[in-house]
């Protein structure tokens, strides 16, 4: 079995893999990019804790634009927002983790502890977690129901100087501490590179390298 991915394998694979869902790299990209911005623009002055707060808050705020067209219905479980798919095949929401879409498939993706959403998709004891946005209250209790059967996928991510590392996977295994470090399946994704690909400027055809701009006298 091979424990090494290509690029551009991943990258085939996830495409391939994200349609069967209505999703995409390109979907997950564009709204992550504006959280990512944001987070790694703050100044020394910020608390530690603001990045994280701001690729989170936005993006989540991105996706429920980005997926109203297509139907998704933006619903929280045990106060953990959530995305559901249209026809309840998934729901998914982000997470922070490290060892994320490693190339060496025998390192796998854990997350920071989670809550009592995630903990009940996997059977494990409940504790709280802050809420993103609505109550559970002013949600139609049918909505909630499907959220609560359809299977827990997560959007994983982490961050470096770059970008961020991506990962859509669905979890399975907790540790007692809240740790999720077992996954049912996973769909390692491309790179965000949060400066894009600048490699159209690695050969301009500039010539002498200076601008070519008419003037005419003042009449």
């Amino acid at each position: 079995m091979a424990t090494e991915l290509r690029k551009s394998d991943v990258a085939r694979d996830c495409e391939r893999r994200l349609a069967a869902y209505g999703l995409s790299i390109d979907l997950f990209h564009t709204a992550l990019r504006p959280g990512l911005s944001h987070a790694t623009n703050r100044s020394a002055l910020a608390l530690r804790s603001s990045p994280g707060t701001d690729l989170y808050h936005d993006s989540m705020e991105q996706f429920a634009l980005r997926l109203a067209d297509a139907k998704w219905k933006p619903v929280y479980v045990d106060r953990q927002p959530r995305f559901l798919h249209p026809e309840g095949l998934l729901s998914f929401t982000l997470a922070s983790a490290v060892d994320v879409a490693n190339p060496d498939l025998r390192r796998e993706p854990r997350t920071k502890k989670k809550g009592k959403a995630t903990r009940s998709a996997l059977s494990a004891p409940h504790i709280e977690d802050p809420t993103l946005f609505g109550t559970e209250a002013e949600q139609p209790e049918a909505l909630v129901g499907e959220a609560r059967r359809a299977p827990l996928w997560l959007l994983l991510h982490e961050r470096t100087e770059r970008g961020l590392k991506l990962e859509f996977s669905r979890p399975e295994l907790m540790t007692e501490h809240g740790i999720v470090h077992g996954w049912v399946d996973r769909i390692p994704m491309p790179f965000l590179d949060l400066d894009g690909d600048l490699s159209v400027f690695d050969n301009p055809d500039d010539g002498d390298g200076g601008f070519d701009v008419p003037v005419e006298p003042l009449r």
